[in-house]
């Protein structure tokens, strides 16, 4: 019997001019410690310890074939030339930056190892897309009060999946007393409030992380937090008892953060909807975008009826009665109880 199915690949050095001694010798342009961005726009960046180079990189990993899922194609091998192994440990997170001091790629370290050739070095497995064998290769300096901090982070998380809530936040809360920059525990404790409709306290933590966006690596992480954003100004401008300049300053945030959302995920059912809502019951009332952007939602999913219900309303107020007349049959379909959707609906068929 066949053993399991295996791709291999092996990954190869240059053995260009290796050191008698076996080190990689830093020389006296490269700075120990500097500071890395996220991206261009991030302007805070933040402190890093240079540990080595990307040796090589292999474009697949051994797998074995039960092994094999949707994301195994995006994570590759790489090689790392260390100035010292001092420090290092598996596990531990490494990032790959190019000349400009960009991350181009998060590791997690898998082996530690001495060449004979070229002293030490270790393996560690990522996406690698973007980087290029040369590039340089940082590890985070990490304040104490920081250890602790994702610690406590941690411990929320924790406590947030078993639904106990008030653990969540009690944990939160200390992991920004130790780390008031932590975007993350901002986030969470944003969205256990806004969750029990806390608006204003919810909205206060979801600020705080936003301005520290550019720490946010997880792209998912940047999505929720401006998503989050756009519900909240959402529920504050038609669910609580806000009206004039502040009601329209909460539909202006909206919009601005929808959109940012979109940039993330233009597929974003969610943002696509808020949107949709902001852009029709805005003073400034841009029916043609509202309409695109709630048909984008029934797009995505056609079992929204609030989104056929607004739909409605705009085409009725348009007089288009027949378009007014389908999308209040078809929210009715979805909710049979909907009793504004079988007000359009007696209306459009009135004035036939």
């Amino acid at each position: 019997m066949k053993g399991p199915v295996k791709w291999t690949f092996i990954i190869v050095l240059a053995f260009s001019n290796p050191l008698a001694s076996g080190t990689l010798i830093r020389s006296s342009d490269q700075p120990e410690t500097l500071k890395v961005f996220y991206h261009e726009r991030d302007t805070s960046g933040w402190n890093a310890v240079l540990i080595g180079k990307l040796e090589s990189i292999g474009m697949k990993e051994e797998f074995d074939k039960n092994d094999i899922n949707p994301t195994a194609q995006d994570k590759s091998k790489a090689a790392v030339r260390l100035y010292g192994a001092e420090g290092i440990k598996q596990g531990d997170e490494i990032f790959v930056i190019n000349d400009k001091n960009l991350i181009v790629s998060r590791l997690e370290v898998k082996t530690l190892f001495t060449s004979v050739s070229f002293g030490p070095m270790l393996v560690a497995y990522g996406n690698l897309r973007l980087a290029k064998a040369g590039n340089r290769v940082v590890q985070r300096v990490e304040e104490q009060f920081s250890k602790y901090a994702y610690i406590y982070g941690g411990r929320g998380d924790y406590y947030r999946s078993t639904g106990d809530d008030g653990e969540a936040i009690k944990n939160y809360k200390k992991a920004i007393e130790l780390d008031r920059g932590n975007p993350e525990a901002h986030l969470a404790l944003g969205l256990l409030y806004l969750k029990d409709d806390m608006l204003q306290f919810a909205f206060r933590e979801f600020s705080e992380a936003h301005k520290r966006i550019s720490r946010m690596y997880d792209k998912e992480d940047r999505y929720i937090l401006l998503r989050s954003m756009a519900e909240t100004r959402y529920k504050e401008a038609y669910f609580s008892r806000a009206t004039g300049d502040k009601r329209t300053g909460y539909i202006k945030d909206g919009i601005r953060y929808g959109e940012e959302a979109l940039a993330i995920y233009p597929d974003s059912r969610e943002a696509h909807f808020y949107l949709g809502i902001f852009y029709y019951r805005n003073p400034d009332r841009s029916d043609v975008k509202a309409r695109d952007h709630l048909l984008k939602v029934l797009e995505l999913d056609s079992e929204n009826a609030d989104a056929c219900l607004i739909l409605a309303e705009l085409y009725y107020n348009h007089g288009n009665r027949s378009k007014a007349k389908a999308f209040a049959e078809q929210a009715l379909k979805i909710d049979g109880a909907n009793e504004r959707a079988r007000f359009i609906l007696r209306l459009a068929e009135q004035e036939k």
